[in-house]
């Protein structure tokens, strides 16, 4: 166990219970993601929907959803 120096005992019971529940949370987040994971395939897009982004020269352009899912392309990022 690590130890901070001249912490108090009651920091320390403050730390073991934090550190609990960071457990319990980490534990958690893993079964979400194994349901997810878990989860039938969706629906089909009824379009191939237009986004605005960069194109390969780093310039603005338009991408469509097909486009995404390329050969080569193997990382989608999604801001919103």
């Amino acid at each position: 166990m690590i130890t901070f120096p001249n912490e108090s005992a009651e920091y320390r019971a403050a730390r073991e219970t934090l550190l609990q529940k960071e457990i319990e949370l980490r534990r958690a987040m893993e079964d979400v993601a194994v349901a997810r994971r878990g989860l039938p395939p969706g629906g089909l897009v009824p379009q191939d929907y237009v986004f605005d982004g960069l194109g390969d020269d780093g310039k603005p352009a338009r991408i469509k959803l097909s486009e995404l899912f390329s050969p080569g392309k193997d990382t989608l990022i999604v801001y919103s």
